[in-house]
């Protein structure tokens, strides 16, 4: 998730169902948004013909991921620096994190775009398929995987994308459920499900 994209109306979207799945009285004790987080650059203000810098304090105020956690106790963000060329790397140090987690939980991968496009392997943008397979695979019985996706060019986007999310986890397409809010924002969908034994 880059700076730039947060706080905005998917947001809404986003925390609304993962909040309702919280509530749900699952016996979910935590929600761990894993954010892959990459910094941007935020270009200068024209100030009366100056060019000035945005004021730490103010990005920090509209731009801070981490104030999610203020939401809900049970909230923690996974905002470790996400780096292309280190994809690995990182994917391993959430599985590492998630398996010092006993509790039952909600892992929420949130990267800019969801899954990589089978056409051109994706970019930082994306997760890999070998890379859910992992995580979905580190869960414990009854932890909740949700998954970011955003809309791409094909009428049937959201499905085209179950069905691979279903196959990277290697669970029947039955088994995830889903939420949106086509009247908030109509290009995003939310994938989510119960990891069995």
């Amino acid at each position: 998730m880059r700076d730039k994209w947060y706080a905005d109306k998917r947001d809404l979207v986003k925390w609304g169902g993962i909040m309702h799945l919280l509530n749900e009285n699952l016996g979910i004790k935590k929600v761990i948004q894993v954010a892959y987080y990459r910094k941007d650059n935020w270009p200068k203000i024209n100030f009366n013909g100056s060019e000035i810098q945005i004021p730490q304090e103010v990005l920090k105020h509209f731009r801070d991921i981490k104030l999610i956690k203020s939401l809900d106790t049970r909230i923690e963000v996974f905002d470790q620096i996400f780096e292309h060329n280190a994809r690995q790397q990182y994917t391993d140090d959430v599985c590492k994190m998630l398996s010092k987690i006993q509790d039952k939980k909600i892992v929420f991968l949130d990267p800019d775009t969801g899954l990589e496009p089978r056409e051109c392997g994706g970019g930082a943008e994306h997760i890999k398929r070998k890379e859910v397979k992992q995580i979905f695979g580190s869960l414990n019985s009854g932890d909740f995987l949700v998954f970011y996706q955003h809309k791409f060019r094909s009428s049937k986007w959201d499905e085209i994308r179950l069905s691979e999310l279903a196959k990277a986890c290697d669970i029947s397409r039955s088994k995830i459920k889903t939420w949106k809010a086509n009247e908030i924002a109509n290009d995003v969908i939310f994938f989510f499900a119960e990891k069995e034994n």
